[in-house]
């Protein structure tokens, strides 16, 4: 999680089990949009339905267009659970570091 405290970024490492969803901005949408490339939306659903999560080709353009939702929802953003990323990233064959610059892996054996 990354807070900001008097123009600090604070960064905190959690197990992401613990994590439920993520702020999804234009920043995201944009990433998003450029790993789909060619590959259009419903394709995308498809990939995602094969892979045991369908999200469907409509959710993806409201991910794409995040200004356009969150006006019709008066908020500042978006939030997408943690599922949904990551058949996102399973389907485009990318890992979650491609949509947050902040995320790194950390692998821990107990």
């Amino acid at each position: 999680m990354v807070t900001s405290i008097n123009s600090k970024k604070e960064i905190i490492m959690t197990d992401i089990e613990h994590i439920a969803t993520f702020k999804w901005t234009q920043e995201q949408a944009s990433k998003l949009s450029d790993l789909r490339g060619k590959m259009s939306r419903r394709e995308l659903a498809q990939k995602t339905e094969e892979l045991g999560t369908r999200i469907a080709h409509q959710y993806i353009q409201q991910l794409e267009q995040p200004h356009v939702f969150t006006k019709r929802i008066k908020r500042d953003n978006l939030t997408v659970s943690i599922e949904v990323v990551q058949v996102l990233c399973k389907a485009l064959k990318v890992d979650i570091t491609d949509f947050f610059n902040s995320a790194k892996f950390f692998t821990f054996t107990a």
